[in-house]
């Protein structure tokens, strides 16, 4: 039980982790300071190594609690998320952390 626990807690630090890496890349395009402004998500440097499952997931979190404006599209059976903007809760967000 306490390993399951704690695979729990790890599971909710990457997916905090990711989430931060997404925003806080969106926020640097909204200010113009991005190195990689036209790359998609699944290719930022700090999210390569990750699950690309994981990054949908997060994505899609971000989506469906409007803290980005983007979008899924599904082709056949693969999805795949979308981000063009932060919305201004994002936005809060990110400057009050």
């Amino acid at each position: 039980m306490l390993k399951k626990m704690k695979m729990l807690e790890m599971d909710d630090k990457v997916d905090d982790k990711i989430k931060k890496i997404i925003l806080a890349e969106y926020y640097a395009r909204l200010k113009g300071n991005s190195k990689t402004p036209e790359m998609h998500m699944y290719n930022f440097p700090e999210l390569k190594e990750m699950d690309n499952e994981i990054i949908f997931k997060n994505a899609k979190y971000l989506i469906d609690t409007n803290l980005v404006r983007g979008g899924i599209d599904e082709e056949k059976d693969h999805s795949f998320p979308w981000i063009i903007r932060l919305t201004p809760a994002g936005i809060k967000l990110v400057e009050e952390e």
